[in-house]
């Protein structure tokens, strides 16, 4: 079992490494060094929707990123994959109910485990270090879920900073999907809970 101190470092430690969004990455293996995967960008790019390549060109442009290289490879990750290394398991288990049938764990089995049986993922009425701040993409009006790392939080029981990985994140100087920024994004969407990992020792 992993402390509260040791997955605040954790996160911690996963800012600053130029990752990039990308959904299904990371969180593979908690003994890794970092949440990431590596990811060849330069042999994917040209398998994408020609309108995803235009939208995405002047990002990557701006970040430095040949994607036209074929040996380009970045490492890559998700929301629900740097929550689960941060806090010390990876994301794919057996099937249980805080995974879906596969046995992988993302924002909407999070969310639906904290908001039912709450086997792994307790429900929480108050934001502490170390607590997810969770939305699901069922119900939410959102394209996809999303899910961050309570880091700290105010005397009424809010989150005041959440570390989180996204694609927005990315797109703003400097280039990097995980961020310690405000809670607004969690905020703004009614379906937003937070809860709290059993595995995790205060």
């Amino acid at each position: 079992m992993y402390r509260v101190d040791d997955v605040l470092e954790r996160a911690h430690s996963a800012c600053g490494q130029g990752t990039v969004y990308w959904l299904g990455e990371g969180g593979r293996s908690a003994a890794a060094a970092s949440p990431t995967s590596p990811l060849p960008v330069g042999q994917l790019w040209p398998t994408l929707p020609v309108a995803q390549q235009h939208a995405l060109e002047p990002l990557a442009q701006a970040t430095g990123l040949d994607v036209h290289d074929p040996a380009l490879v970045v490492p890559a990750c998700d929301c629900s994959g740097f929550v689960c290394w941060a806090l010390g398991f990876g994301r794919k288990s057996d099937p249980a109910p805080y995974t879906d049938a596969a046995g992988w764990i993302y924002t909407d089995s999070i969310w639906a485990d904290a908001m039912g049986a709450g086997v792994r993922f307790e429900r929480r009425a108050r934001a502490t270090p170390g607590a997810l701040v969770v939305y699901p993409k069922a119900g939410s009006g959102e394209n996809y879920g999303h899910v961050g790392l309570v880091m700290e939080a105010d005397a009424d029981g809010r989150a005041r900073l959440v570390a989180h990985c996204s694609a927005v994140n990315f797109k703003v100087a400097p280039f990097d999907a995980i961020k310690i920024t405000s809670p607004e994004i969690f905020e703004r969407q009614p379906r937003s809970i937070y809860a709290w990992c059993r595995t995790i020792v205060v």
